[in-house]
């Protein structure tokens, strides 16, 4: 099923997802030969980009089917709308940063949710991959001062990342403002616009900015030097009712992940990507190499990053509002799920 830019009506999308269960995997045996098993649907909702990169391709390349599961993927404007929509059981699972659940399940995020957050991730995908970029007569972070500067979320994903990126880089909190536009999309376009001076980038728009001139300040990863960026997080509640379909997802992104890293599938994967999001391949395939290679490529296996992890919880510590002391690395992350589909042979 195509990916959604924008979100739509969830109900006819979950009828037609309904209408796809007459599909069905090989038969599970001799005896049962003829019979179809039903496949489960999994509502998905990802930042369209790079880290949503394994989804794409277990979708395209029949992982999720092979493990049972008719997975949908909507693609996010924000991380507000992501968050509350997966707290009001609209989505299933959803491909975010860690620091957007350990935000909101702290009190400390943006947007207005329906009820008490109770969600964990199980997942890791990536470490931080930030571009920071700025219009092109800007040539250090120095020359930001003042500016007014394009992100996410004003408190939650990535803001804390920048925020120290600044503070390393001579600049305090007054120097500054942050203002909320959305995904990495609308921030490139933002640029394009003249609308703000810097914005940070993710893959695989930052290999567009690089083409059409923006100036590239810094990288989150050698700023922070370890961050646990992109995971897959769900409501616990969901997840203990269905751990056989989480154990199917992970073993499915696991299979992608090994199928991105496989140097004969490069182009196809560019080419995936690329349908995607929108963009030339020629940028797609950079995005893609960036993701096999380098301190921010996808984590081989999906395992958590936990001392990436730990920098995430001391970031939002430094910077949270109102500020608190947060938890240990296991009140955010249950790795059940996960050793049982390592397990699994």
């Amino acid at each position: 099923m195509a990916e959604r830019m924008q979100p739509t009506i969830y109900s006819a999308r979950r009828t037609m997802l309904a209408r796809a269960l007459t599909l069905a995997v090989a038969p599970l045996g001799a005896g049962m030969a003829g019979a179809a098993v039903p496949l489960q649907p999994i509502e998905v909702i990802v930042f369209a980009g790079a880290n949503a990169m394994p989804s794409y391709v277990a979708q395209d390349k029949g992982f999720f089917a092979r493990e049972g599961l008719a997975v949908n993927i909507t693609a996010t404007p924000n991380s507000g709308f992501q968050i509350s929509s997966l707290v009001a059981g609209k989505f299933h699972i959803a491909s975010t940063a860690i620091d957007n659940l350990i935000a909101y399940q702290e009190g400390q995020g943006t947007a207005k949710l329906d009820r008490e957050p109770d969600m964990v991730a199980f997942m890791g995908i990536s470490s931080a991959e930030l571009s920071l970029f700025a219009l092109p007569e800007i040539r250090t972070i120095a020359d930001l001062k003042g500016r007014d500067l394009a992100l996410d979320s004003l408190s939650t994903g990535y803001a804390f990342v920048l925020r120290y990126m600044l503070e390393k880089g001579g600049l305090g909190p007054a120097d500054f403002r942050f203002v909320a536009v959305g995904n990495s999309r609308a921030r490139l376009q933002s640029l394009r616009d003249g609308k703000f001076a810097a914005a940070l980038i993710t893959e695989p728009f930052t290999g567009v900015a690089r083409q059409e001139g923006f100036t590239l300040l810094g990288e989150g990863v050698s700023a922070l030097g370890g961050y646990q960026a992109n995971v897959r997080i769900v409501n616990r509640a969901w997840a203990r009712d269905n751990p056989k379909a989480m154990v199917g997802y992970i073993r499915a992104l696991r299979s992608a992940i090994d199928w991105i890293y496989d140097p004969a599938n490069r182009d196809e994967a560019a080419r995936i990507l690329a349908g995607r999001v929108k963009v030339s391949e020629a940028a797609a395939l950079g995005s893609v190499d960036a993701m096999t290679r380098g301190p921010s490529a996808l984590q081989r296996s999906g395992e958590m990053d936990m001392q990436g992890l730990r920098n995430v919880i001391m970031l939002r510590e430094r910077y949270g509002v109102p500020q608190k002391k947060m938890g240990p690395p296991s009140k955010y992350y249950d790795s059940t799920w996960y050793e049982q589909a390592r397990a699994r042979p």
